[in-house]
């Protein structure tokens, strides 16, 4: 059966095997205006926005679903001192986005993990994303490729966190 990702479009029925099985939280971490609220916006809201502005705190979105699974998703802007407990942080997945022509953006992101993971009682599973506008050539093996603009790259990175979380 074909399950859609993006929209509410499915040839899958309504059976038990499709009840939600459980919640999942997900950290969307990333650089400065890389795309983790328009990632989180397409999921939650089926669309993109071409109006910026800029997440000044933490936001939490509590009924997103990907797939057959409903997670909350946590948007963590880069400049945002962690004056939370890091130590009770705890994470089914964390999602480290940055744009794909600036490693600077890449580095970033990574530093930001750093600092964070070590602080966690349990390592979650982490994917990599990189946010790109055009067809990037030089691609790094294991970092999923989407485009906030269209939907390019999205379905594979839902159902690759679907089926890594439901493991």
């Amino acid at each position: 059966m074909r399950k859609t990702y993006l929209s509410d479009d499915s040839d899958e029925s309504d059976d038990s095997e499709s009840i939600i099985k459980s919640k999942y939280k997900i950290i969307v971490l990333g650089d400065s205006k890389c795309g983790k609220t328009s990632f989180i916006t397409r999921i939650t809201k089926g669309y993109f926005t071409l109006f910026y502005t800029p997440t000044k705190a933490i936001e939490i979105y509590r009924d997103c679903q990907i797939g057959n699974i409903r997670c909350e998703m946590w948007d963590i802007p880069a400049r945002v001192k962690y004056h939370f407990k890091l130590s009770s942080l705890r994470a089914d997945g964390v999602i480290l986005m940055f744009k794909a022509n600036n490693m600077i953006s890449k580095d970033n992101v990574m530093k930001i993990w750093q600092k964070m993971y070590k602080q966690m009682p349990s390592l979650p599973y982490v994917f990599l994303v990189a946010v790109t506008h055009d067809r990037c050539n030089d691609r790094i093996p294991g970092v999923h490729y989407i485009d906030n603009m269209s939907t390019v790259g999205y379905n594979e990175l839902l159902f690759h966190i679907q089926k890594t979380l439901c493991i």
